[in-house]
């Protein structure tokens, strides 16, 4: 049996209700204080690796936990979030007004369909999942991932042997750490 532990990273700086994927927003003090407490959870598990996004906000959550465990985090560049487009940086109404049409079909089918120029959670799950079995393939042990909200709905929907259209339906909230064991 192996356990896979997948962490969402802490509350970050950005300003709620902003839309952000691909933003490298830092973590705030309490998504420290978070990861500061997993990292407490954790110790003792018997982890060998953890991988991160290296996105500011997971890689800074990743750090703070390998330092607890004597463990340096490898960055994977394919489970960083999901690219929003135009719909970076934007508060959700802003993006509705300015896209009425993709917005609507976004609330029609989430897992399939993209912001302009972004990527739909189809496409994110498509280069996130290859890129977490092959970390996983190449660890020894029990590890770590340290993501993102999309990252993390897709990977749970993969293991979970759940409808990968049930992703985006996954709550997941910032600092969240869910426990997956395989055989």
């Amino acid at each position: 049996m192996r356990t896979v532990y997948l962490i969402r990273h802490g509350r970050t700086v950005a300003t709620p209700g902003v839309m952000i994927g691909r933003t490298d927003a830092p973590l705030a003090p309490g998504g420290r204080e978070r990861a500061r407490a997993l990292a407490g959870v954790l110790a003792g598990k018997g982890i060998g690796a953890i991988f991160s996004s290296p996105l500011a906000r997971a890689w800074e959550t990743a750090e703070i936990i390998g330092r607890a465990l004597g463990l340096g985090p490898v960055a994977v560049g394919d489970l960083r979030e999901i690219d929003l487009g135009a719909f970076e940086g934007l508060p959700a109404a802003e993006a509705a007004g300015r896209y009425p049409g993709v917005w609507a079909a976004r609330g029609l089918d989430l897992y399939r369909a993209a912001p302009p120029g972004g990527e739909s959670y189809e496409g994110l799950a498509g280069r996130v999942l290859p890129a977490y079995r092959a970390a996983l393939a190449g660890a020894a042990g029990d590890a770590v991932f340290v993501a993102h909200r999309a990252v993390i709905q897709v990977i749970l929907a993969g293991e979970g042997g759940l409808a990968p259209e049930g992703a985006p339906g996954i709550r997941v909230d910032y600092g969240e750490m869910r426990v997956v064991r395989r055989e």
